[in-house]
């Protein structure tokens, strides 16, 4: 038994030692449709369409296993917009729009198959996970009545202001939304040598979230720049909908995760020995 695991070992590292390898760095960007995905929220039919941008670097080591399986691992880093767009009518035929936005820098890990990614076009598959960390957002909230007049919430961060004829501003004491955020993604798409150096790539991707991104564990309060200080309670996730009530401390919203897909495309630079190329590659020649 030890001697086939050592067999099987020692194969592994010889092919990989004769495969080809290289390394690609470059930049990307991408537009996504995304959303906030909670169950009630999308079954109250509030939610409108929303596509927010994403923009990074990413780095990649690809090799050859057993001469003919490329694969690889690639990370990236980014700047994503995420978020969501809303729009509703109540039973009182006012009307309201709000929107979510949230500011991610978004580190990700994943692994790459595909097919030879030496001749002139390559199919691509990747799979991994994107770890973000919330830089900013802004949560508002318009309600739109009989004459045209608005009622207004606005959070940008902490800060807080309120309109209602007249403005007032105050600070949250907890922020609305958790400060990291995880997601498993997958992507599948094409690479296009554009010359020996240069890669162009699209590819089609969708994140799913792991977690709840709303806080809603913690009780929030805002504190008012008035003379003499008012503090009220804010509650803005104990409603089965989101910007539907009734308000209750008691309700326990369903998970709400960061979904997007969209479209990606990148220029990537590759790395590699141009005196090491295996037979087996069949290299698209460029004049």
């Amino acid at each position: 038994m030890k001697r086939k695991l050592f067999i099987i070992i020692f194969s592994l590292v010889f092919h990989h030692s004769y495969a080809q390898n290289e390394g690609r760095v470059g930049i990307f960007a991408g537009i996504n449709r995304t959303s906030l995905s909670n169950t009630k929220d999308k079954a109250a039919g509030d939610w409108m369409p929303t596509f927010k941008p994403s923009i990074g670097l990413e780095a990649g080591y690809y090799y050859t296993l057993f001469k003919k399986l490329p694969m690889g691992f690639n990370t990236q880093i980014s700047y994503t917009q995420l978020g969501q767009n809303y729009k509703g009518n109540y039973a009182d035929s006012t009307s309201f729009y709000a929107y979510s936005r949230l500011n991610y820098l978004r580190i990700g890990l994943g692994m790459h198959f595909g097919s030879n990614m030496r001749r002139q076009v390559a199919f691509t598959l990747d799979a991994g996970v994107n770890y973000g960390m919330l830089l900013n957002y802004q949560e508002r909230y318009e309600l739109i009545r009989y004459n045209n007049d608005r009622f207004i919430l606005d959070a940008q961060n902490t800060d807080f202001n309120l309109y209602d004829t007249v403005s007032r501003v105050g600070t949250l004491t907890a922020p609305l939304y958790n400060k990291t955020d995880l997601t498993v993604y997958g992507a599948l798409g094409l690479d296009f040598l554009l010359s020996k150096r240069i890669v162009f790539g699209f590819c089609g991707r969708m994140d799913m979230g792991m977690n709840t991104v709303e806080n809603s564990a913690t009780k929030i309060n805002v504190n008012y720049n008035s003379n003499p200080p008012q503090t009220e309670s804010f509650a803005p996730f104990n409603t089965p909908s989101k910007f539907r009530g009734p308000v209750d401390a008691k309700i326990k919203r369903d998970k709400t995760t960061n979904q997007y897909y969209g479209i990606y495309f990148s220029f990537k630079y590759r790395l590699f020995n141009e005196e090491k190329i295996e037979d087996w590659y069949k290299e698209h020649i460029f004049p």
